[in-house]
């Protein structure tokens, strides 16, 4: 009788699994975030460690705000911390629910606010060698208005209960010919993602080693980016984060150089 029940609730939890779409599944990955956020305010500190091939490895620390409006626009704001040659950098993106993505960089040597408007501005790297752009920084994992969604299948991911999504273009000309993420059933954070290019070969693996939760949620404990084609890799760890409301004067980028952060 016991096997007889516990075969039951698995049906039952694989119909559950599967009676949610890929693009509901896609939509609560998005409003996750980068870093798992899912606040309407949300402040974090992070480290960062860059492996370039053959050259020697190199630290950085971030502090980051981001905060939600009613209208669904997300704006976030990274500072860079360390190195000192580019502490005061700050970078200050406007995500809304739809349409294109404002950002700007404030140089802080130039005292100069440029916002990026080219698309190699915009797919430029935050961090040279780390394979994160600006872009993906700003929009996280935010794929549904470029690629299809379909829902692959369920399984154990180094002990993550995982949907994995396989992504396609809707369009040509995109960066990725296939995204697949394997997303966590109960948080909806992305654990593992792979990434091909135009050729169709594995380019780029983002990996989550270990999940943890603090006062603000659970959240990746690490998030690990691979480029397999440059033989580099960043990793960023997330050294702490709470949810206290954040000024709206943060987000304004004629204020940029005026923030006392």
């Amino acid at each position: 009788m016991k096997r007889l029940v516990l075969s039951g609730l698995c049906v039952l939890l694989g119909v559950w699994a599967f009676a949610q779409t890929a693009d509901e599944i896609l939509r609560r990955v998005e409003e996750q975030g980068f870093f798992g956020t899912g606040r309407e305010s949300l402040y974090a500190a992070l480290a960062v460690a860059i492996q370039e091939k053959g050259q020697p490895l190199v630290d950085y620390a971030f502090r980051v705000w981001a905060k939600e409006y009613p209208d669904g626009t997300v704006k976030f704001l990274l500072q860079y911390a360390a190195p000192a040659d580019v502490a005061g950098t700050l970078f200050l993106a406007y995500v809304p629910k739809e349409g294109a993505t404002r950002m700007w960089l404030y140089l802080p040597e130039l005292a100069l606010v440029k916002e990026l408007v080219g698309e190699r501005e915009r797919k430029g790297e935050f961090i040279a060698g780390s394979g994160i752009s600006y872009e993906d920084i700003a929009k996280g994992f935010s794929y549904r208005a470029d690629y299809q969604a379909v829902l692959a299948g369920t399984e154990e991911l180094a002990g993550h209960p995982t949907w994995r999504l396989s992504l396609s273009p809707r369009a040509a000309g995109l960066e990725w010919s296939r995204i697949v993420l394997w997303v966590h059933r109960d948080h909806y954070l992305v654990v593992r993602a792979e990434f091909y290019d135009r050729e169709g070969q594995l380019a780029r693996v983002l990996t989550v080693p270990e999940l943890v939760t603090d006062a603000v949620g659970t959240r990746p404990a690490l998030l690990r980016v691979e480029d397999l084609l440059k033989g580099s890799w960043a990793e960023v760890r997330i050294a702490e984060r709470s949810a206290e409301a954040i000024p709206d004067a943060h987000f304004e980028p004629a204020n940029l150089p005026k923030l006392r952060l």
